[in-house]
Protein backbone atom coordinates (compact mmCIF):
# COMPACT_ATOMS: atom_id res chain seq x y z
CA UNK A 1 0.00 0.00 0.00
CA UNK A 2 1.87 3.61 -0.82
CA UNK A 3 2.08 6.26 1.48
CA UNK A 4 0.56 9.25 0.34
CA UNK A 5 2.67 12.73 1.06
CA UNK A 6 1.74 14.44 4.02
CA UNK A 7 4.00 17.73 3.45
CA UNK A 8 2.12 20.46 3.90
CA UNK A 9 2.17 23.53 1.23
CA UNK A 10 3.60 25.59 4.53
CA UNK A 11 6.51 23.20 4.76
CA UNK A 12 7.21 23.41 1.00
CA UNK A 13 7.63 27.35 1.23
CA UNK A 14 9.65 27.29 4.04
CA UNK A 15 12.14 25.10 2.78
CA UNK A 16 11.90 26.91 -0.67
CA UNK A 17 12.72 29.75 1.37
CA UNK A 18 15.40 28.13 3.47
CA UNK A 19 16.93 27.97 -0.01
CA UNK A 20 16.89 31.02 -1.46
CA UNK A 21 18.58 32.67 1.73
CA UNK A 22 21.16 30.36 1.68
CA UNK A 23 21.94 31.56 -2.17
CA UNK A 24 21.30 35.12 -0.77
CA UNK A 25 23.80 34.40 1.71
CA UNK A 26 26.46 32.54 -0.32
CA UNK A 27 26.63 35.56 -2.73
CA UNK A 28 26.76 38.21 -0.12
CA UNK A 29 29.91 36.22 0.75
CA UNK A 30 30.81 35.99 -2.87
CA UNK A 31 30.50 39.27 -3.48
CA UNK A 32 34.13 41.00 -1.94
CA UNK A 33 35.90 37.63 -3.19
CA UNK A 34 34.64 38.54 -6.66
CA UNK A 35 35.88 42.43 -6.11
CA UNK A 36 39.37 40.91 -5.27
CA UNK A 37 39.20 38.51 -7.80
CA UNK A 38 38.76 41.44 -10.24
CA UNK A 39 40.42 44.38 -9.00
CA UNK A 40 43.29 42.47 -6.83
CA UNK A 41 44.31 39.21 -8.04
CA UNK A 42 43.96 40.51 -11.93
CA UNK A 43 45.76 43.15 -11.94
CA UNK A 44 48.26 41.29 -10.02
CA UNK A 45 48.58 38.29 -13.05
CA UNK A 46 49.28 41.01 -15.34
CA UNK A 47 51.92 42.62 -14.02
CA UNK A 48 53.42 38.92 -12.96
CA UNK A 49 52.76 38.24 -16.98
CA UNK A 50 54.68 41.08 -17.87
CA UNK A 51 57.68 40.49 -15.63
CA UNK A 52 58.16 37.31 -17.36
CA UNK A 53 58.42 38.40 -20.57
CA UNK A 54 61.04 40.02 -22.70
CA UNK A 55 61.00 43.70 -23.63
CA UNK A 56 60.49 44.69 -27.58
CA UNK A 57 60.09 47.68 -29.83
CA UNK A 58 55.98 47.21 -30.27
CA UNK A 59 52.88 47.15 -29.10
CA UNK A 60 52.02 46.21 -25.97
CA UNK A 61 56.18 46.80 -25.52
CA UNK A 62 56.96 42.83 -24.20
CA UNK A 63 56.53 39.65 -25.85
CA UNK A 64 55.29 36.66 -25.53
CA UNK A 65 51.79 37.90 -25.90
CA UNK A 66 48.61 35.56 -25.74
CA UNK A 67 46.15 35.47 -29.00
CA UNK A 68 42.98 33.87 -28.19
CA UNK A 69 42.32 32.89 -31.16
CA UNK A 70 45.29 30.56 -30.82
CA UNK A 71 43.13 28.94 -28.03
CA UNK A 72 45.13 26.04 -26.04
CA UNK A 73 48.00 26.39 -27.71
CA UNK A 74 48.51 29.58 -27.68
CA UNK A 75 48.49 30.02 -24.36
CA UNK A 76 51.27 27.10 -23.67
CA UNK A 77 53.55 28.46 -26.41
CA UNK A 78 53.22 31.63 -24.64
CA UNK A 79 54.04 29.57 -21.02
CA UNK A 80 57.11 27.90 -22.61
CA UNK A 81 58.56 31.59 -23.87
CA UNK A 82 58.39 32.84 -20.35
CA UNK A 83 61.55 33.07 -18.78
CA UNK A 84 63.58 34.60 -15.62
CA UNK A 85 65.38 37.36 -16.83
CA UNK A 86 63.97 40.28 -15.54
CA UNK A 87 64.73 38.64 -12.25
CA UNK A 88 67.98 37.91 -12.65
CA UNK A 89 68.69 41.71 -14.06
CA UNK A 90 67.77 42.22 -10.56
CA UNK A 91 70.29 40.72 -9.02
CA UNK A 92 73.07 42.02 -11.11
CA UNK A 93 72.05 45.27 -10.69
CA UNK A 94 72.79 46.86 -7.27
CA UNK A 95 70.51 49.87 -7.67
CA UNK A 96 67.14 47.99 -6.79
CA UNK A 97 68.95 45.87 -3.92
CA UNK A 98 69.88 49.71 -2.55
CA UNK A 99 66.36 51.08 -3.15
CA UNK A 100 64.64 47.64 -1.36
CA UNK A 101 67.49 47.52 1.18
CA UNK A 102 66.72 51.34 1.99
CA UNK A 103 62.72 51.04 2.14
CA UNK A 104 62.58 48.48 4.56
CA UNK A 105 65.11 50.69 7.00
CA UNK A 106 62.52 53.95 6.04
CA UNK A 107 59.49 51.60 7.38
CA UNK A 108 61.21 50.37 9.98
CA UNK A 109 62.43 53.30 11.73
CA UNK A 110 58.79 54.91 10.61
CA UNK A 111 57.17 52.15 12.65
CA UNK A 112 59.20 52.74 15.42
CA UNK A 113 58.59 55.83 15.70
CA UNK A 114 54.75 55.54 15.37
CA UNK A 115 55.09 53.45 18.17
CA UNK A 116 57.07 55.37 20.74
CA UNK A 117 54.60 58.47 19.79
CA UNK A 118 51.62 56.91 19.35
CA UNK A 119 51.50 54.49 22.45
CA UNK A 120 51.81 57.50 25.01
CA UNK A 121 49.26 59.57 23.21
CA UNK A 122 46.59 56.05 23.19
CA UNK A 123 47.61 55.47 26.75
CA UNK A 124 46.72 59.21 28.12
CA UNK A 125 43.50 58.88 25.96
CA UNK A 126 42.59 55.94 27.79
CA UNK A 127 43.35 57.10 31.19
CA UNK A 128 41.89 60.70 30.48
CA UNK A 129 38.40 61.41 32.41
CA UNK A 130 35.88 60.25 30.94
CA UNK A 131 34.18 63.76 30.05
CA UNK A 132 37.27 64.27 27.67
CA UNK A 133 37.78 61.18 25.88
CA UNK A 134 35.06 62.34 23.23
CA UNK A 135 37.42 65.70 22.65
CA UNK A 136 40.35 63.86 22.63
CA UNK A 137 39.07 61.36 20.09
CA UNK A 138 37.59 64.36 18.23
CA UNK A 139 41.15 66.11 17.90
CA UNK A 140 42.60 62.51 16.90
CA UNK A 141 39.91 62.66 14.03
CA UNK A 142 40.21 65.66 12.57
CA UNK A 143 43.18 65.36 10.55
CA UNK A 144 41.37 63.11 8.79
CA UNK A 145 38.67 65.57 7.90
CA UNK A 146 41.09 67.09 5.14
CA UNK A 147 42.58 65.82 2.02
CA UNK A 148 45.62 63.43 2.63
CA UNK A 149 47.81 64.74 -0.02
CA UNK A 150 46.92 68.33 0.78
CA UNK A 151 48.14 67.46 4.36
CA UNK A 152 51.40 66.21 3.16
CA UNK A 153 51.68 69.17 0.60
CA UNK A 154 51.63 71.46 3.54
CA UNK A 155 54.52 69.82 5.10
CA UNK A 156 56.70 71.10 1.84
CA UNK A 157 56.02 74.73 3.13
CA UNK A 158 56.76 74.12 6.77
CA UNK A 159 60.39 71.79 5.95
CA UNK A 160 61.20 73.78 2.83
CA UNK A 161 64.51 76.15 3.54
CA UNK A 162 62.25 79.44 3.21
CA UNK A 163 59.42 77.61 5.63
CA UNK A 164 58.30 77.80 8.49
CA UNK A 165 60.53 75.93 10.57
CA UNK A 166 63.78 77.26 9.61
CA UNK A 167 62.04 80.86 10.31
CA UNK A 168 61.35 80.22 13.49
CA UNK A 169 64.47 78.33 14.15
CA UNK A 170 66.18 81.49 13.24
CA UNK A 171 64.01 83.79 14.71
CA UNK A 172 64.76 82.13 18.07
CA UNK A 173 68.68 82.20 17.68
CA UNK A 174 68.82 78.15 17.21
CA UNK A 175 70.68 78.18 14.23
CA UNK A 176 72.47 80.29 12.35
CA UNK A 177 71.41 79.27 8.28
CA UNK A 178 68.68 77.50 7.09
CA UNK A 179 68.92 73.72 7.59
CA UNK A 180 68.31 71.47 4.43
CA UNK A 181 65.34 69.24 5.71
CA UNK A 182 63.24 68.78 2.99
CA UNK A 183 64.43 65.78 0.22
CA UNK A 184 66.01 64.29 3.25
CA UNK A 185 65.15 60.56 5.20
CA UNK A 186 64.34 62.94 7.65
CA UNK A 187 61.44 64.60 6.00
CA UNK A 188 60.33 61.38 4.99
CA UNK A 189 60.24 60.08 8.54
CA UNK A 190 58.12 62.97 9.45
CA UNK A 191 55.85 62.43 6.50
CA UNK A 192 55.03 58.96 7.10
CA UNK A 193 54.66 59.22 11.12
CA UNK A 194 52.30 62.94 10.89
CA UNK A 195 50.17 60.81 8.24
CA UNK A 196 49.70 57.09 10.01
CA UNK A 197 49.80 58.65 13.84
CA UNK A 198 46.25 59.73 13.64
CA UNK A 199 45.36 56.22 12.76
CA UNK A 200 47.46 54.54 15.41
CA UNK A 201 46.15 56.33 17.83
CA UNK A 202 42.90 55.83 17.02
CA UNK A 203 42.81 51.96 17.09
CA UNK A 204 45.05 51.50 19.87
CA UNK A 205 43.07 53.66 22.34
CA UNK A 206 40.31 50.72 22.75
CA UNK A 207 42.57 47.92 23.31
CA UNK A 208 44.49 50.30 25.78
CA UNK A 209 41.16 51.03 27.44
CA UNK A 210 39.90 47.29 27.68
CA UNK A 211 43.41 46.34 28.99
CA UNK A 212 42.93 48.92 31.59
CA UNK A 213 39.36 47.70 32.43
CA UNK A 214 40.35 44.19 32.57
CA UNK A 215 43.36 45.30 35.19
CA UNK A 216 41.40 46.95 36.92
CA UNK A 217 38.81 44.44 37.07
CA UNK A 218 41.61 41.96 38.58
CA UNK A 219 42.67 44.28 41.15
CA UNK A 220 38.70 44.69 42.36
CA UNK A 221 38.62 40.79 42.65
CA UNK A 222 42.11 40.69 44.38
CA UNK A 223 41.05 43.69 46.88
CA UNK A 224 37.96 41.30 47.54
CA UNK A 225 39.85 38.20 47.91
CA UNK A 226 42.10 40.08 50.44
Amino acid sequence: MAVADITSPTEETQDTTNLDAGWGRKLLIAVPYIWLLIFFLAPFAIVLKISLSDVILARPPYFPTFDFAEGWQGFWAMLQAFDLENYVWLTEDSLYLNSYLSSLKIASVSTLLTLLIGYPIAYSMAKAPKEWRATLLMLVILPFWTSFLIRVYAWIGILKKEGFLNYFLLWTGIIDEPLTILNTDAAIYIGIVYSYLPSWCYRSTPCWKNWMDHCWKRQRILAALL
